[in-house]
Order: C-alpha cells, then structure tokens, then sequence
C-alpha cells in the first residue's frame, strides 16, 4: 500500500467535472475542480467565465485512494490535493464553453480542461409564473430591506378549490441563491437564519417545493432523495393567461429580509423551478402532467453611502423616521451638584451607527455646565445617551434645546430635531461650617480653622492634610477599601465586557465620525482665533487635531499630549514632514493658550486649514478613517 507522501509524488493535475451537460438558462450547475497530486495549493484562476455568474460553495482538502475490477483488469485511482466546488450560473443560451482553470504549481501554470455545456431556453408556458422583487430598489448601509420570490401555479380548471401543489408525487425544485447563509456576499445579513427562515414554511405532509435540496441527510446536497417540502400560505389571484382568458392561479411568496453593512450592489437571483406540473385532464378524467422548467430574472439592489452633501453638523448617525427628546433630573439643584440629561432618540429605521451629540459645542451648555463624556444604550427601537453634567454658576433658569438630525430614507433628506427647553433653578452652594466636616484626631490644638475655598472645589488651597482629616493608620479600614477597590475593579470589567458584546466595535463608530467630530471643533476654533479669542480658539483647533488623531487610533483622547501624538503617528508610518508640521501648530497652539503667540492670525489659520486636510488624507489612505 502507497504512502501519503508516494501518492503525494505523482503528476500534479487539474481535474475538472460538471454535474450535467444540458442545461437550462439560469439553471445552476455544479462544477468541480480538483488539484490533485498538489500539496498545500492555492485557489484556481477561472479566467473567461463572462458567460456564467460564479460563486464558490465549498473546498475541502482530498486523500482517497479507489480500486476498480472490471474483466480481470485492476485500476487503482488515488486523488491527494483540495477540491473546490462551485455554482455556475448560464447567463445566456447557446453551446458555452466552460474555460479550463488555472492552478500554480512550483511558479509555473496547469491548465485544466476545456468544458461545453448547451444552454437552451425555457419552454413557453403559463402554468408556471415567478417574479423576483424588493420593497425598495436603493438603499443606505443598515436599513432592512425585503427580497420577494413570487411563484404562482395555475389552478386545476376542473376544481379550482385543490390545490395544484398537491396533486404532485415529488415536490417541485426551487433553486433560490439566497437561502444559504455562508453563501452570501460578503455584507449582506439576513434578519433571521436560514433555518428559521424556512422553518414555519415547512409541510410535514410533503406538499409544496423542495428548495435547494435540502432534506434529512444534509443541508446543502443536489442528489438527496429525502427532500423536505416547504410551503408559505397560498393565495388564490386572477391573472390573465396566454390566450387572454381570466384565470385563477395560488400565489406563494418567499420573503426574507436583508440589511448591508457595505455600500455596493448585490444581485438577487436568478431563481429556478422545474418539476412535473397538472395542466389539465385526460379522456378518462385523469390528471396530465408536464414537465417544466421557469425561470425568474434576477435583480439589483444598490446599497449607497448616506451622501455628504448637505449633510449637517448635528447628524448623529441614525437612518429612517425617528423622535427625539430630553429628560433632566433633578430639574432644582446647586453649583457643582450632578445632575442626569437622557437624550432618546427613538422611532423605525438604524440605529447601529448613531453617536451622542457633542454638547460641549453648544456655547449655551458649555458655558453654564461641565458636560461628562455620554453613556450609549440601544434598546428595541430606541437608543439612550446619558449624560452627567454639573452647574458652574447661580441664576441659570432654562437648559437649551438639543440638535440632532436623522437621514430620512423614504425623502431622502436629512430631518433636523430639536429637544424642547427645560426649565431649571440653579442654586448657590451652601457653606459648611468646620465641625460639619472635619474630624477630631485627639491631638488637635483647639485652634479654629476656617476652610479655604477654590472655584475647583472643596480643600483646594489646603496644603496640610492633617487640617482636614485624620491621619492615625487603621489597618482594618484599609483592608475593606483594597477589598472594595478589587471587587469594583472585577465590576467594572464585567460591566465593561458585558457592553462590548452587546453594543460590538466602538472603535469603528469613532472612526467613522472622527472627521465630522474634528471640523466642528476646528470650525469653531477657528471662528474663536478670527474673533481675537486666541486662547479659546487654540484650545479648541488643539483638540480638533489631537481628537482626530485618538478617534483614528482607537487611543483615548483624554490626557493626551503632543507628544503622545507624534509617537502614535510615527508607529503608523505617517510622513515625518506632516508630524512635524503638526508639532509646531501644537506648540502654536500652546504659545497661544499662554500669551506667547507672536504670529499672524489669518497666516495661522490658512495653514491650519491644509494641514487639518493634509492629514485625513493621510490618515485614510492608512484606511483608519473614511
């Protein structure tokens, strides 16, 4: 007996093999190729299928060794290699030849051979009548669309009542390309798996269509006899027929639906039937039964990025027809106290991509609070951003209306909404007396001492912590916070990881909004430097450049200074000429924070400007952004 690496060593070969030679057009075919004798090989070259659609099913590697005795004479057959199967679609009638596929082999080419296939036209026939549609022909990036496969079978003209389906000793074969989940374009997500699809539609009595051979013994097979019958509930409609006569015909619909998250078109068909069909009644009333084949024209949905222009400052992301309000709580409140602002937007549409609005760019707010960076929950058809935010000043009676805008796929136009303004009382802080406050540690000296206060908080200005707090060692105390610390620690990741799953890659949500984030903060910036606020402008142009960079990277922007930056994007191989004229528009900007700056304001600003271009360029050609 041969060893694998014998059998290894024989003559490397392109086998090719076609599960029939006649076909009908757009019927699939099933077309093999085996590199046999070829270890570890790459995937074949099928160059010059223009007359067919092509889509690999499956590939496996090979080890099987044959013996055949016919007459006396022994033939031996052994395959070791990989085997590739794919689906080719006719697009076209005709004698077709089917190209011989190309495979590398030690830096030199195999060709495998040539293949004819005759490709001829469905018979004409109105028994048999298939549509493919979808509720919408375009679409944007996540919004759900439905695909329609429409098959209607004439009805039994001697009992319209019965169903036509059941009359049939075999189901009729449906061949749908887009009922195998591991099939489908790369993008395209069906809303349910295919199993739960077909499912409901399944008839344990065996009427309906068997779809794409599937049955008990596999799920994906052309030659299984034990074929499951699927059925959706019929209908009965009129239609008018080839000689112009009204007739009754049972309508099924095949419905599933799709959202891409790929912009692109993704084709939808075409979809195949044959089977043996009732088409009347012979002399001694029995039923005639013919043999046809149907085909159903595929068609194109074009998936297409929401479109940039006039696409406003306060888009967030979000795609369909949606509401939008605000909740503050509590509405009475002091300096410095926490305060929460629920933002929910909510409604029918997408909302995988939707990002809090930047409150920070709302002078009304940024003025009157500290705003916290927003928590993000989706739930049904709504999505929560939560914020945390604080008072800076007495006398402030309202909190500003919100913006946010939605792109409205049925209008195609972006939709701006507005919260409504919320009342609200501000109070000044109330001053604790010394006792309230401090504790005694048995060694005080009785001498009163007043608090100092800092418009950064309580204690600012005390430099002796022993004014304030006991300083004698308690071990047990210590030991409960260490606890405490490691317990909220494990929280914090659960927590954490918990929202990861259930809210998948931030990472990419930042960069997708990384550059529309970054121009309103250089848009404002830039309006602050022109208006003589310099210190105020480069605050902003410094985060502008900084914040794009830490979105692009996945890196958290807060803390981070220039140099970080620089080092950042010499890891990512950006051109040092541009990291150098980065660092000197930060060190600008931090000349300018601290009365230094000694350069021409609108000279200042150009240069901005083409750097601020300059580097998205180079950042998405990095493909960190888009």
């Amino acid at each position: 007996m041969a060893t694998g690496a014998a059998i290894a060593q024989g003559t490397p070969q392109v086998l090719v093999e076609l599960d029939r030679s006649r076909a009908y057009e757009g019927q699939p075919v099933l077309y093999r190729v085996t590199l046999n004798h070829i270890e570890s090989p790459s995937p074949p070259k099928l160059v010059g299928f223009d007359d067919f659609d092509v889509t690999l099913l499956r590939e496996q590697p090979i080890n099987s060794r044959s013996v055949t005795i016919i007459n006396g004479h022994r033939t031996e057959t052994v395959r070791y290699g990989h085997v590739y199967d794919y689906r080719l679609v006719p697009r076209r009638i005709g004698n077709l030849t089917i190209p011989g596929p190309i495979a590398m082999v030690d830096g030199r080419q195999i060709r495998g051979p040539d293949r004819t296939i005759r490709v001829i036209a469905p018979g004409e026939q109105d028994t048999i009548r298939m549509t493919i549609t979808a509720d919408h022909e375009m679409v944007y990036p996540t919004q759900p669309f439905t695909v329609t496969l429409t098959v209607e079978v004439k009805g039994l003209s001697e009992n319209l009542n019965r169903n036509p389906m059941g009359v049939q000793s075999n189901p009729p074969a449906l061949t749908i390309p887009w009922v195998n989940d591991k099939q489908l374009p790369e993008g395209l997500k069906p809303s349910t798996d295919w199993e739960r699809w077909l499912g409901p539609m399944q008839n344990p009595s065996g009427t309906g269509f068997s779809i794409n051979g599937i049955g008990g013994g596999s799920v994906f097979t052309l030659f299984d006899e034990r074929l499951f019958a699927f059925s959706p509930r019929p209908k009965i409609v009129t239609r008018t027929d080839r000689d112009g006569n009204e007739s009754m015909y049972w309508q099924y619909r095949f419905s599933r639906t799709f959202t891409s998250g790929n912009v692109g078109n993704y084709k939808f068909g075409p979809v195949t039937l044959k089977g043996m069909f009732a088409v009347g009644e012979s002399d001694r009333s029995r039923l005639q039964g013919e043999e046809i084949y149907a085909v159903a024209r595929p068609i194109t949905i074009s998936v297409r990025n929401v479109p940039e222009d006039g696409r406003p400052d306060s888009y967030i992301g979000a795609v369909g027809t949606f509401t939008w309000n605000a909740r503050l709580m509590p509405t009475k409140t002091k300096v410095g106290d926490p305060i929460t602002l629920t933002l929910t937007l909510k409604g029918i549409g997408s909302l995988d991509q939707a990002v809090a609005p930047d409150l920070k760019t709302i002078s009304e707010i940024a003025k009157n609070f500290k705003v916290h960076d927003a928590t993000q929950e989706i739930k049904n058809d709504a999505v929560q951003f939560t914020y945390t935010l604080r008072p800076l000043k007495v006398g402030v009676d309202s909190f500003p209306p919100i913006p946010a805008s939605y792109f409205d796929v049925d209008s195609g136009r972006f939709v701006a909404l507005k919260t409504e303004p919320i009342s609200i009382t501000v109070e000044k802080t109330n001053k604790l007396a010394n006792h309230q406050i401090l504790a005694s540690n048995g060694r005080s000296s009785g001498r009163s001492k007043e608090i100092e206060l800092h418009r950064e908080g309580i204690f600012a200005n005390v430099t002796d912590p022993t004014e304030v707090y006991d300083q004698s060692v308690n071990p047990s105390a210590w030991l409960l916070v260490l606890v405490a610390l490691v317990f909220g620690y494990i929280m914090v990741a659960f927590v954490v990881l918990r929202h990861q799953c259930l809210h998948g890659d931030q990472s990419l949500v930042r960069r997708r909004l990384a550059v529309k984030k970054a121009k309103n903060r250089l848009k404002q910036g830039l309006a602050e430097f022109t208006s003589d606020n310099i210190a105020a402008g480069a605050d902003q142009i410094r985060s502008a450049f900084i914040g794009l960079v830490a979105d692009a990277t996945g890196i958290t922007e807060a803390g981070l200074t220039q140099k970080d930056v620089e080092l950042k994007l010499c890891e990512i191989n950006i051109d040092g000429k541009l990291v150098l004229r980065l660092a000197k528009t930060l060190e600008a900007c931090d000349a300018a924070r601290y009365g230094t700056f000694d350069i021409s304001t609108d000279g200042f600003c150009s240069d901005v400007d083409g750097l601020f271009g300059d580097l998205i360029r180079s950042l998405k050609k990095k493909k960190l952004l888009r």
